[in-house]
């Protein structure tokens, strides 16, 4: 069940792991983008009317590339890549270090790469200075690598880097077109400067009539709520996982029932003794529920620390995003533990049935 529910939440973790590490109260994205990895975009334009509302603090476009983004690290093929272009000026990231990074981007050519990116990409991951001499071409011009960032990869992408905007134009001049390559954003983030609730919905408000029918504004949980939402209904991944997760439940239920049904019948006579002694149903009750709740103890704390180690290695090895939370400990626990309780239920029948007069004979 661990594993079950942490392939499931990683495919959700990973899917969503960019919108989360963006700094952003407000997502402007095109109504034709039913999920962040879909490249429809918006006119950039549009930002530059909520940019004086007294609510703003800042607005930032972000350039999100694959159909024209490949990347070829000499002696490996060309893959394409996740490619996402950022203001240099500005903190757009969550964590300082990644926006550290983001601003040292001072030339065009230069990239970071995402460590989490799978091998076949041929990025070295452990010298930073054998990866900046590493050779490399994006779309055909010359790249350096400067630095590593961590995204992570999903069921979409199996790699990433990032640039800078003048680094977007330089590498994806025909991602629009004709038009300028900075013509239109991938998302629109805006922060405020009242980062409240209310605030937020009162800004959605007024930003609204603004942008027109062109671009939907959503809160960064909403959008990430939404592709949750997306993987989980309409891909038949989060399907698999969620019937792994049932079937484990199920087997750990059969599994457990012959372990309590073999100790009773093993003890059955010991039993008998005791109910022949006036002992009534509900003391045998609780003493296999109370076998069933320890067996759940010695299953579950084993089961949590390899499915820590499990985790970890499959994020090294695979890029995707498995996190091991308390939400998701507990939920395991409680799970196990009705397992267990299931099983001694239907375990304790067969003591409940047994006749101690049949047994002395």
């Amino acid at each position: 069940m661990f594993m079950q529910i942490g392939f499931l939440n990683g495919l959700f973790d990973s899917a969503v792991q960019v919108v989360r590490l963006l700094d952003a109260d407000l997502v402007l994205l095109s109504p034709a983008r039913y999920t962040v990895p879909s490249e429809q975009r918006f006119d950039v334009k549009i930002l530059d009317r909520i940019q004086p509302n007294p609510r703003v603090q800042s607005v930032h476009p972000v350039y999100i590339d694959r159909a024209v983004s490949e990347i070829r690290v000499m002696g490996y093929g060309a893959r394409s890549i996740r490619a996402i272009g950022v203001p240099t000026d500005a903190p757009i990231f969550i964590d300082p270090a990644m926006n550290a990074k983001c601003a040292q981007l001072a030339q065009p050519n230069q990239i970071l790469v995402d460590r989490k990116s799978k091998k076949k990409y041929g990025f070295e991951k452990k010298d930073l200075q054998r990866l900046r001499q590493q050779e490399v071409e994006l779309s055909g011009k010359q790249a350096r690598m400067t630095d590593w960032v961590e995204v992570g990869t999903d069921f979409v992408y199996d790699g990433t880097i990032v640039l800078s905007e003048r680094g977007v134009a330089h590498f994806f001049p025909t991602r629009n077109g004709f038009a300028s390559p900075l013509s239109a954003a991938d998302l629109g983030l805006v922060i405020l400067k009242d980062r409240t609730p209310a605030s937020l919905e009162a800004a959605r408000k007024e930003f609204e009539p603004l942008v027109g029918q062109g671009v939907q504004i959503m809160t960064k949980h909403e959008l990430i709520a939404r592709e949750i939402g997306f993987w989980a209904r309409n891909t038949p991944i989060g399907a698999i996982f969620s019937i792994g997760t049932v079937m484990g439940l199920v087997v750990g239920v059969i599994i457990c029932y012959q372990i309590l049904f073999t100790d009773i019948s093993d003890h059955l006579a010991e039993f008998a003794t005791l109910k022949a002694m006036g002992y009534g149903p509900s003391y045998f009750l609780r003493f296999i529920l109370a076998q069933a709740f320890y067996l759940s103890l010695f299953g579950f704390f084993p089961g949590w620390i390899a499915s820590w180690f499990l985790y970890y290695g499959l994020a090294e090895w695979t890029g995707l995003v498995m996190r091991l939370t308390t939400g998701r400990i507990l939920l395991v626990f409680c799970l196990t533990f009705a397992m267990c309780t299931a099983s001694g239920l239907l375990a304790v029948r067969k003591l409940w049935a047994a006749d101690p007069a049949s047994l002395f004979r």
